[in-house]
């Protein structure tokens, strides 16, 4: 495959993949205008490497991968700031995106309580749809393990949920 259809190819994909990577970086940074930074970054990093990819058979995953990783070093680059609930709440009311974000702080609540792992495990597949097999490659775990991380998560936010009622 020579250079122009890689990016033929990126090209496709970035189309038709673009909204579903920002939602998937809205959702671990919840922030809009740093998660499409995230997604821009990475498309432009990709686009920059294309002419060493062996491949583009699985660009979605790669860029997946690459989009998690962007948004692991976002926090990394920045200092933790806890903000309130309240204060988020408030923001969201202002935010013309308040949908999106009512659902990234319900969601965030109840994953927060979660070890890492676990609801990472569950955000890769019940809000990303990724398969056991691509959620073990991205976190470089074998499937079983990816596979008992959702399990457990699982169970803790049906027992936490339990609790709640």
């Amino acid at each position: 495959m020579d250079i122009s259809d890689k990016i033929s190819r990126l090209e496709q994909v970035i189309s038709s993949r673009q909204d579903w990577l920002f939602r998937f970086a809205y959702m671990r940074i919840g922030n809009r205008a740093d998660a499409e930074d995230v997604v821009q970054n990475t498309f432009l990093k990709v686009f920059q490497s294309l002419g060493r990819l062996a491949s583009t058979d699985e660009l979605d995953l790669y860029l997946l991968q690459s989009v998690s990783n962007a948004c692991k070093d976002y926090f990394r680059g920045k200092p933790l700031r806890t903000v309130a609930l309240t204060e988020a709440e408030q923001i969201a009311g202002n935010d013309p995106d308040s949908a999106i974000h009512d659902e990234y702080l319900r969601i965030a609540r109840l994953l927060d309580s979660l070890p890492p792992e676990q609801s990472e495990v569950i955000r890769l597949k019940c809000y990303d749809g990724l398969t056991f097999k691509d959620i073990a490659f991205m976190e470089g775990i074998p499937e079983a393990t990816a596979k008992s991380r959702y399990r457990y998560g699982i169970m803790n936010i049906q027992s936490k949920l339990k609790v709640k009622s």
